[in-house]
């Protein structure tokens, strides 16, 4: 029942804000998302839903924090990564402000939290584990990497929304299933809290978007999945070091490319552009909603695989992903090169996708799940009492 509630209380908390704050924006004229030529949306929108996320999550989790040295220290790290990300919503913070930001949050979880990657497993000998100081930095690379991973990714409506859903049920999931973890409990009900509190953003943030989360959402998102991908999987003996691979793999591969390629032409590496992942599916001919799909069902597939191959050998989750990477490079620089583009069938874009449609003109699945939500929850809290 705590892990219900806190899921809840995070989705209404989220879903109570967003309308709050977009009109607020609008009328203060606040941080709004202004179209330009590397981004996809032709009209300005407001991005403090990620304020609204970000206390739908915190708030909950106040309330059931132990005080544990890892859980305050994520815990902190989060309001710092989040205020941050307000700043630069509202003001426009320059790289070096926002990843001093980024670097604050990162050693507060990684010196207070001890929330450091000291095992390799089969890479290193056996019972021996890297330096101390290499750890920490090799950690504070990580959470800072992963956490701008995720930012950058938050470019089609729904997108890192989306793809974070999908990474926080598997790891609400694998901490459920990791005894040996001794915050699992914290870990499953944040995963919970996140959850609830994606699902009540992206009731405004799915195609067409009328809030954006922002630097806000997207690098508290991005903070949360790292910290908690590697405290269950350095805490948890039983579980392969390597899983956060899998986990957090395609965000991180789309970042590594992007900068690689910039640096190839010779440009800053945080110069902004339209060659991600999202940006090369779209010029493909596939549609926004399509090239979101397309990304969380990569998403799943890599997310289910973390989960059966949490117990495996270290080498094959390597492997695995190396040759995933490699297919996905390997597919798009041959349709670059090819100038390939999908052909539009008109028998699923006029039979199935037309009369899908109605779905989004007239909310139907937004009205068919109302009622159960208006009248089972407190139908449900009152059985539970």
């Amino acid at each position: 029942m705590l892990f219900l509630s806190t899921f809840l209380i995070a989705l209404f908390i989220t879903m109570a804000l967003v309308p709050i704050l977009r009109t607020a924006a609008l009328r203060l004229q606040q941080g709004p998302d202004l179209p330009d030529a590397r981004k996809v949306h032709a009209a300005p929108i407001p991005k403090l839903g990620g304020v609204a996320l970000a206390l739908g999550v915190i708030l909950p989790m106040l309330f059931i924090a132990d005080g544990g040295r890892f859980v305050n220290s994520v815990l902190i790290g989060a309001a710092v990564v989040a205020c941050f990300g307000l700043v630069d919503d509202l003001k426009t913070l320059g790289w070096p402000a926002k990843f001093g930001g980024q670097i604050l949050a990162a050693l507060v979880v990684i010196l207070y939290g001890g929330l450091r990657i000291s095992s390799l497993g089969s890479c290193l000998p056996e019972g021996v584990d890297l330096p101390h100081a290499l750890s920490v930095v090799l950690t504070l690379i990580v959470v800072v990497g992963v956490t701008n991973a995720i930012n950058l990714s938050d470019g089609l409506d729904g997108l890192a929304g989306g793809t974070c859903l999908l990474i926080f049920i598997c790891l609400g999931v694998l901490a459920y299933s990791g005894t040996d973890f001794p915050e699992r409990f914290f870990v499953m009900a944040l995963a919970a809290a996140v959850v609830g509190a994606i699902l009540g953003f992206l009731r405004f943030n799915t195609y067409p978007a009328t809030v954006f989360m922002g630097d806000t959402g997207s690098q508290l998102l991005g903070f949360f999945a790292v910290t908690l991908s590697l405290g269950i999987t350095q805490c948890n003996a039983a579980y392969s070091p390597f899983l956060p691979l899998l986990l957090l793999g395609f965000p991180v591969l789309d970042t590594l490319t992007v900068m690689a390629e910039r640096l190839a032409a010779g440009r800053s590496p945080f110069t902004p552009d339209k060659n991600h992942f999202h940006h090369k599916l779209l010029r493909l001919g596939l549609f926004h909603t399509e090239a979101v799909v397309v990304i969380y069902a990569v998403t799943a597939l890599l997310t289910a695989s973390a989960y059966f191959l949490r117990f495996h050998s270290d080498w094959l989750i390597i492997g695995l992903y190396a040759l995933f990477a490699a297919l996905v490079l390997a597919f798009l620089a041959s349709t670059a090169r090819s100038g390939f583009r999908f052909h539009r069938a008109g028998f699923f874009d006029l039979k199935i996708k037309g009369r899908l449609k109605v779905l989004k003109d007239k909310p139907l699945l937004i009205r068919a799940c109302y009622p159960p939500v208006a009248f089972g929850v407190p139908v449900l809290f009152a059985a539970a009492v």
